[in-house]
């Protein structure tokens, strides 16, 4: 399961950067300003967190890969669909499509992952999701390969012939069925999912996915309208954002004596001063900077799953699909509030209010901490 779990998130981390990679391409095909465009993004989110808050009682109660190849097929069929007389209407439509397919896996590989490892449940995830970032940071190279941001109806195009590949592959994996009793259930109390370390691992969830997509959707904007760089340089930018992810997820493979929510909190306010700092300070090493920032936030998402799966241990699926769901609506809200104030008030203005949610982070990882003793 591992290898085909490491292919999907490598195209999982390869369409969450497709739209900020292409970004140039598009916003000129489609005629968007920064608030329209950032909506296209929050349309990927919207998907995303649709899916996940439905899949996550399926994954709980039928059988794995019947989903799994059902979810490749839809965000295949999503990418290779496009075509250059698409209006913005159909965009968003394809582009929540795509959210859908790859929230669906997202959730069966994520509940898998807890039901298998169960309180050590970190590391491994932390494996699988470098496989993200690896897709994200390989995604600005090919497109600069293919012709750059101008041609993404055909990168679009060949990575939904990659997701029909994956469906075929996954045909012939067989994946563990649903568990009638998750590790650890006879211990799980009452209200779990209303229970304040839960609702603070969905903020905290909520800030960080908004977060990962406005930092992607934006970085090119940022560069070129900021600091008067390129497109290249926007590019590298996303690479080293997500470089920056996978390298610190990385090191959460090293042996240690175990992670908890202060990780969390202590990921929010750095990416915070990265974030903040590199702003004020106008930075032009922008893949230095997001890349920087990338190190610094790269623990939270596989600890805040691992952690919900570990809070409510009889439902896993459900509580990473609710966690994940519930976070997905700041992939949708903020993207649209990044570009809204960017149009406002400046691009710097509005990247750099991303300090601010980085630093909400940090807040509800403490709430969480206090909370449960299982986020210790």
């Amino acid at each position: 399961m591992l290898p085909l779990g490491g292919a999907a998130f490598l195209m999982f981390g390869f369409s969450l950067v497709l739209l900020g990679v292409c970004q140039p391409g598009i916003a000129q095909s489609l005629a968007l300003d920064h608030t329209r465009f950032g909506l296209l993004g929050s349309a990927l989110s919207a998907g995303i967190g649709t899916s996940v808050l439905a899949s996550g009682w399926l994954v709980d109660r039928y059988p794995r890969r019947p989903i799994f190849v059902g979810s490749a097929l839809l965000a295949g069929a999503a990418l290779a669909s496009v075509d250059d007389g698409m209006g913005f209407g159909r965009a968003l439509a394809h582009v929540a499509l795509l959210g859908a397919g790859c929230g669906v896996y997202d959730t069966l590989l994520n509940t898998v992952t807890v039901e298998r490892w169960g309180e050590n449940a970190v590391r491994p995830m932390s494996l699988l999701h470098a496989a993200v970032p690896l897709g994200a940071v390989v995604a600005p190279w090919l497109v600069h390969a293919a012709g750059g941001s101008g041609e993404w109806i055909a990168v679009s195009r060949a990575a939904g012939a990659c997701y029909f590949a994956l469906a075929a592959w996954a045909a012939f994996v067989p994946l563990p069925p649903p568990s009638a009793r998750a590790p650890g259930a006879a211990r799980a109390a009452p209200g779990s999912f209303t229970s304040a370390a839960f609702l603070a691992l969905c903020a905290v969830a909520f800030a960080y996915i908004g977060i990962e997509a406005a930092l992607t959707l934006f970085a090119t904007p940022y560069a070129m309208g900021a600091l008067a760089l390129g497109e290249a340089e926007g590019g590298r930018a996303i690479s080293g954002l997500w470089l920056g992810i996978g390298l610190g997820r990385l090191l959460l493979l090293l042996p240690t004596r175990g992670v908890d929510a202060r990780l969390m909190a202590a990921s929010g306010l750095a990416a915070a001063a990265v974030v903040g700092l590199g702003v004020l300070f106008e930075v032009r090493l922008v893949d230095w900077l997001l890349g920087a920032c990338g190190v610094a936030v790269s623990a939270v998402f596989p600890l805040m799953i691992a952690l919900a799966g570990r809070l409510v241990p009889q439902a896993p699926g459900r509580a990473v699909g609710l966690v994940a769901g519930l976070g997905s609506i700041g992939g949708f809200a903020l993207p649209w509030i990044t570009g809204a104030l960017s149009d406002a008030v400046g691009i710097a203005a509005g990247f750099g209010s991303l300090a601010l949610w980085c630093a909400a982070i940090a807040a509800a990882a403490v709430v969480a901490h206090r909370a449960h003793p299982t986020t210790r």
